[in-house]
């Protein structure tokens, strides 16, 4: 008795697709994403630049918030009392110091927003290729965190210590209501440092992936 041979089944290209394949209008999503994230965030980087060359330049352009301690008035209600935690204030009188620690803050700030809008850009375009564990995911994830991580506590650290000395030379024009001090936000750390733990497991599955090329 002869044996029959079954002839192998023919998957058509759709049923043959990788996980990884992309379908065309997320594609078209993720470039259009990529663009807007990219323009806005150059944008706002060279609006963070200006601004920093400004205040040097013309300190009483922009204002510097200091924190104080204002009664507000009330007019009747349910409110039993009230108080403003901070004040803006347009000033020519602040010490050379003080204006380029609140300018450094602000450059800080933007540059940061720079690189963390560079390394986004990179990852969408990556995943856009069909790459997502290539090598450059683990260094733009690297970059990102780093800047988030470092640069907001520069920049809170810079800024703020400006506020701190801005509000010791205007608490006299203020009628003592300025309070020296700042506030400083721990989340953008906090943040970049999982920024950080990311890029480790993108460098694990570009290893990963480097293992298994070739196996079925």
């Amino acid at each position: 008795m002869g044996t029959s041979r079954r002839a192998p089944r023919m998957q058509s290209p759709a049923m043959s697709g990788s996980p990884g394949d992309i379908h065309p209008a997320d594609r078209v999503a993720l470039r259009v994403i990529l663009a807007v994230g990219l323009v806005a965030g150059l944008g706002l980087t060279a609006m963070g630049v200006f601004t920093a060359i400004t205040r040097v330049l013309d300190p009483a352009r922009y204002p510097v918030s200091v924190l104080a301690d204002v009664p507000v008035p009330l007019s009747g209600g349910d409110v039993i009392d009230a108080q403003a935690d901070s004040v803006l204030v347009h000033t020519s009188g602040l010490s050379p110091e003080a204006v380029w620690l609140l300018a450094s803050g602000d450059l800080v700030g933007a540059l940061t927003l720079g690189a963390v809008t560079m390394s986004f850009c990179v990852v969408l375009w990556r995943v856009v290729q069909h790459q997502p564990f290539h090598r450059h995911m683990y260094t733009a994830a690297l970059v990102a965190g780093c800047s988030i991580a470092l640069g907001s506590l520069l920049s809170q650290g810079l800024g703020g210590l400006g506020q701190l000395m801005a509000a010791a030379e205007l608490s006299d024009a203020l009628g003592g209501v300025a309070r020296p001090g700042f506030l400083f936000t721990p989340l953008p750390v906090v943040a970049g440092l999982g920024v950080l733990a990311l890029a480790y497991v993108f460098r694990a599955g570009n290893r990963l992936q480097r293992d298994t090329e070739g196996l079925v």
